[in-house]
């Protein structure tokens, strides 16, 4: 049987908020360009590639780049309750990006 219960683990990630005060150049280079956004219609999506699908979010939804490279979106209150910072925010956060 594999059922239980099981502890998540400390694993370090990169993520960018997207407010409305957040310039698209910024998701944009986050994400390296694997991110749709249209503020008109306010229909934002970033590519999952590990899903190989696009993954809607919306204004105040934390973008993350996981261990392997994917993005994906998480809303506040996920976020907040699951991760705490570990460094001050980088003056570029795509740095690093695979």
């Amino acid at each position: 049987m594999s059922g239980g219960r099981y502890k998540k683990k400390p694993v370090e990630i990169t993520a960018v908020r997207w407010t409305e005060d957040e310039p698209m150049r910024t998701l944009i280079d986050f994400t390296n360009g694997l991110v749709q956004l249209n503020d008109v219609d306010q229909v934002f999506r970033v590519y999952d590639r590990l899903h190989d699908t696009w993954v809607a979010f919306e204004y105040g939804d934390w973008i993350i780049r996981g261990i392997q490279g994917e993005y994906y979106p998480c809303k506040a209150d996920v976020f907040e309750a699951t991760y705490t910072r570990t460094s001050e925010p980088d003056a570029n956060p795509s740095e690093g990006a695979r």
